[in-house]
C-alpha cells in the first residue's frame, strides 16, 4: 500500500547537495546530501484529501530546490567546476552549481487504478526523472486516512 501525495508532501533530489552553490570545493567521492523540500500541488484538478490538493502523475512542476546541484551532467556544474580546477593548477574541484529542474515527463508510474482528471493518481512510491541527471522520489506525506494500492 501507498499513501497518495498531496500538497505539502515532501521530496528529495538525488543530485541534491547542502554545499553553496558556486563554492570550490575539493572533488570527493560524495557530498552532503541536501535536505528534502516541499512539494507544490495546484488545486487544478479539484480533488483534496485533508484539505489538501491531491497530486496526479503529471504534476510534474518541481520548484528548485534550495540547494545546490552535484550532477555532472549540468552544464552549470560542467563550467563552473572546469573553471575553478583550471585555476586550482590542475587540481580537480567541483563546483556545485543553483538546482534547476528540468523535467521531460510525468512521474513512474503512480498508482494504476487510481484515476483523477484521466491521469494515474500520484503516490509516494513514484520517482521523477531530471534531465540533469538526478531522480526525485517523494520523503514523506502528511498523515491522512486514505490509503492507496
Amino acid at each position: 500500500m501507498a499513501n497518495p501525495v498531496v500538497n505539502g508532501s515532501m521530496i528529495k533530489c538525488s543530485m541534491a547537495c547542502s554545499l553553496p552553490p558556486g563554492a570550490p570545493v575539493p572533488k570527493a567521492p560524495s557530498y552532503p546530501p541536501g535536505p528534502p523540500a516541499s512539494f507544490m500541488v495546484p488545486p487544478s484538478n479539484k480533488v483534496m484529501s485533508g484539505n489538501q490538493p491531491i497530486a496526479t502523475i503529471m504534476d510534474n512542476q518541481i520548484l528548485p530546490f534550495q540547494m545546490s546541484c552535484m550532477s555532472q551532467s549540468n552544464p552549470t556544474v560542467q563550467t563552473a567546476s572546469q573553471t575553478a580546477t583550471a585555476a586550482a593548477a590542475g587540481t580537480p574541484m567541483f563546483v556545485p552549481a543553483p538546482c534547476t529542474p528540468t523535467i521531460a515527463g510525468p512521474w513512474s508510474t503512480g498508482c494504476q487504478n487510481c484515476m483523477i482528471a484521466k491521469n494515474n493518481l500520484l503516490n509516494n512510491t513514484s520517482k521523477l526523472t531530471c534531465s540533469m541527471g538526478g531522480t526525485i522520489e517523494v520523503v514523506s506525506t502528511p498523515a491522512i486516512k486514505v490509503k492507496v494500492p
